[in-house]
């Protein structure tokens, strides 16, 4: 015995392609989107025609051919201008958003691309008195250098470490690398204010006695001073040695002693007051400080202006 015959029953298909049976985002020209984008965002076809540099005509000629292809109308035109439909609210919610995102990244890429980085290495005494407190103006007007400052006490070798400008004292002997000269030291005794005040406002060879001398281990300034000075040596009230000319200044400036200095680290601490110069005769021992780097790395950008800021920042120095 045959049964009844069972009901057919069709199952609906569902489309997971939101663009089946509609245009298809390929089909449309980019160009036309980013137009309606821009009338959209003004809603005055002369300011989206101006900021696209194209002509009111062709601007509006491509709205309409989108529009068509569309098969929707985006634009209200009426006595008050333009205004979007309906359909044109959902697409610019849409295209904006897009175009902002699409910016976005091409910016990102366009600054990574442009960035570099550089590494400064510098002895610790001219980081701190005289590089740091000017490296804003740099930073100001290239902010796409990325500024590493590597401080260490020795020369470091641009030719064989990850550096690329070294700033060394030295009588600027560095054969096969490019040195520019950034002071023209000279030195001399410096101290704190108040220590020349409490005897009578006058130095002389007995003040530098009374006082403890202040003096940079590695190298026998004192002697050259005195030499230079017309001056026998004496023994001081006391004597306090430093590996480090910085440390040293922070001491003086604490009115410890009186410290023989290179007069670059002390510029600006005499310009601001905290320390003074007792007497007038300066001492050379053939010293400055250089900006060196390798011949081979001049070509980078990042590299040939900071060293063209340097001699100019430092042009007061020389």
């Amino acid at each position: 015995m045959k049964g009844k015959e069972q009901p057919c029953i069709r199952t609906a298909s569902v489309d997971m392609n939101p663009w089946h049976g509609s245009t298809s985002l390929g089909t449309l020209p980019p160009k036309a989107l980013m137009t309606f984008t821009m009338a959209a965002k003004h809603l005055n076809l002369v300011r989206a025609a101006e900021e696209m540099n194209v002509t009111q005509s062709a601007l509006s000629k491509q709205i309409k051919a989108l529009e068509e292809q569309l098969g929707v109308q985006l634009f209200q035109r009426g006595p008050r201008g333009l205004s979007l439909s309906a359909e044109g609210e959902v697409l610019y919610d849409y295209t904006h958003r897009a175009f902002d995102l699409l910016q976005q990244g091409v910016g990102r890429l366009t600054n990574n691309a442009q960035r570099e980085s550089l590494v400064i290495s510098v002895a610790r005494s001219f980081a701190v008195r005289v590089l740091a407190p000017r490296l804003y103006s740099f930073i100001a007007a290239y902010p796409w250098v990325d500024l590493k400052i590597d401080v260490h006490r020795y020369f470091t070798d641009p030719n064989a470490s990850k550096i690329d400008i070294s700033i060394r004292s030295g009588d600027g002997n560095w054969p096969g690398y490019h040195a520019i000269r950034l002071t023209h030291d000279t030195l001399f005794p410096v101290c704190a204010p108040f220590l020349l005040e409490t005897r009578a406002g006058t130095a002389s060879p007995s003040f530098l006695n009374a006082l403890p001398r202040l003096e940079y281990a590695e190298k026998d300034d004192w002697g050259i001073w005195f030499r230079a000075a017309g001056l026998q040596p004496t023994q001081p009230a006391g004597q306090i040695g430093f590996n480090d000319s910085g440390t040293m200044l922070a001491a003086a400036e604490a009115g410890v002693g009186v410290a023989l200095v290179r007069g670059s680290l002390a510029a600006d601490a005499l310009a601001r007051g905290s320390l003074i110069k007792p007497f007038s005769i300066d001492a050379q021992d053939g010293i400055s400080y250089y900006a060196v780097s390798a011949p081979r790395t001049m070509h980078r950008r990042a590299i040939s202006l900071f060293l063209r800021w340097l001699q100019s920042e430092f042009a007061d120095f020389s």
